[in-house]
């Protein structure tokens, strides 16, 4: 099943900690997660991923590092999916508040554990923070409850560079 992502979330990174936004919007309204958002037409998603960080955060980044797709089904939207990325925060600067939610520095332990956070994040930060090669990583929804999951290679038709149509 090829599932074209949409979106993008990047880690961001301090010493142990991981800039957390709390979501005001759906999906994943109130929970904590990753910032991120849609890929917009002719973008790709490593574009999108140096935009949406800027716009949410006011953080310049150069190279962030791609850690693969999480894709979803049964969800409370549509099946879809985003591609992941990391970066380390740019020292001395604190993010500056946006529309979408509430920044906060969280740390990799609290984001592991937390109720709060997006449940996935559970299972898929200890791979990127391992720097671990990119992967899928795919969940399964039912009533708004994760059911099952599978990690596989990555597709060979991902492309970080090639532009949303």
């Amino acid at each position: 099943m090829i599932v074209q992502p949409i979106f993008v979330m990047c880690y961001l990174q301090r010493d142990d900690q991981l800039l957390m936004i709390h979501r005001n919007k759906a999906p994943n309204k109130g929970k904590w997660n990753c910032v991120g958002g849609h890929i917009e037409p002719g973008e790709t998603p490593l574009q999108a991923c140096l935009r949406e960080v800027w716009e949410e955060t006011g953080f310049t980044i150069a190279a962030p590092t791609f850690h693969g797709l999480l894709t979803w089904e049964g969800f409370e939207i549509p099946l879809g999916g985003l591609y992941i990325f990391s970066c380390p925060a740019p020292d001395g600067l604190e993010p500056v508040s946006n529309n979408e939610g509430d920044l906060e520095w969280k740390t990799v332990q609290w984001v592991l554990s937390a109720d709060e956070v997006v449940d996935n994040l559970h299972l898929v930060t200890p791979h990127v923070l391992a720097q671990e090669p990119p992967m899928q990583y795919h969940f399964i929804y039912q009533d708004m409850q994760m059911c099952g999951s599978q990690f596989s290679p990555l597709p060979d038709w991902v492309d970080i560079h090639r532009p949303l149509t």
